[in-house]
């Protein structure tokens, strides 16, 4: 379990994104110049271990309870690790106090800008939620199910998930703070119902239900030449527009992480990085892993996707594409 962006946000908002230790109180997000990306020195540190064994260790404490923002203290990376390797002098309670007393003080002597903290509790939430709905986590492991072989699949369970998402992001009511971060999700929204819609139009479950695989509408039980020949060809456009979905997917989904970084959290899955998208394999049984992107162009463009039917044509400007052209009548 890792610590949720809400839990990071109310840390960082209430230590001011400041060093807790009061001999420093150094700030941990620094700009070095208006071309470069800001410079993160702070770490979230762990008051009682994140693991048995590790600084302030308590194998009594549930492993969920170890990553919540009572068991986190903010600290500039230099004292993260004086903290945890002098725990006999920085015990669980001297750093508990530390947290608290460093808070106070940037409620009294800095202010609090509680409106924003609140907006970007809210988008943290958001995103938290989005991760866990659209597997982020596990992306490049789904979406390869649904480039590979030649016949898009998914797993009941993903699917059901990405169906709620659809709904959710539906549903959300927006602080309105960050404009390109909430276009950034509707973009995703937009995607991701096409996505879904096209995918579901051959879909259907195998074995127990638990996979969902695209029916091979082309075997006809009588024979037919020229309709065998018009099905395949339809199947095959179809495999190739929902690869090229997929791809977009995966762009929206990049694109969505970028404006978290920029606008709620600077690290935001920097040790993840990037949602990377595997196909294969080819003839030669090679699988190919890649990072589908929007152009600098495309992210300023008022939606980056544009829709269905015009998306059939463009995709095959983008920075990768499976197939081209619109469906044959």
């Amino acid at each position: 379990m890792t610590v949720s962006l809400k839990t990071q946000k109310i840390l960082w908002g209430n230590a001011a994104a400041r060093c807790s230790l009061p001999e420093c109180r150094r700030k941990l997000v620094e700009d070095i110049s208006e071309t470069d990306d800001p410079s993160l020195v702070g770490e979230n540190c762990h008051i009682v271990a994140e693991k048995n064994g590790g600084p302030r260790s308590n194998a009594a404490m549930p492993s969920d309870e170890r990553n919540r923002y009572a068991n986190l203290i903010l600290l500039c990376n230099v004292h993260h690790k004086v903290v945890d390797d002098n725990e006999a002098v920085f015990t669980v309670d001297r750093l508990t106090t530390l947290k608290s007393e460093h808070e106070a003080w940037v409620e009294q002597a800095l202010g609090l800008d509680r409106p924003k903290m609140r907006d970007d509790n809210l988008y943290a939430d958001y995103v938290d939620e989005w991760v866990s709905l659209s597997h982020l986590d596990e992306w490049t492991a789904w979406s390869s199910w649904v480039l590979g072989s030649g016949q898009p699949r998914i797993w009941a369970k993903i699917d059901d998930d990405l169906t709620r998402l659809r709904r959710w992001l539906l549903g959300r009511i927006w602080p309105g703070r960050y404009p390109s971060l909430e276009r950034a999700f509707g973009n995703f929204g937009r995607v991701l119902q096409d996505f879904q819609e096209v995918l579901h139009e051959h879909l259907e479950p195998r074995g127990k239900g638990e996979e969902l695989f695209t029916r091979k509408f082309y075997k006809i039980e009588q024979w037919d030449p020229p309709l065998h020949a018009k099905l395949v060809t339809q199947y095959d456009f179809h495999v190739d527009i929902v690869s090229d979905l997929m791809l977009e997917l995966t762009r929206a989904a990049n694109f969505v992480c970028d404006e978290v970084r920029r606008h709620i959290a600077h690290n935001f899955r920097l040790a993840e990085g990037n949602a990377i998208v595997q196909r294969g394999p080819d003839h030669e049984l090679r699988w190919v892993e890649f990072v589908p992107r929007y152009s600098p162009d495309e992210v300023v463009a008022p939606t980056p996707y544009p829709g269905l039917q015009q998306f059939y044509d463009e995709r095959s400007k983008r920075d990768w594409t499976i197939g081209v052209g619109q469906p044959s009548p």
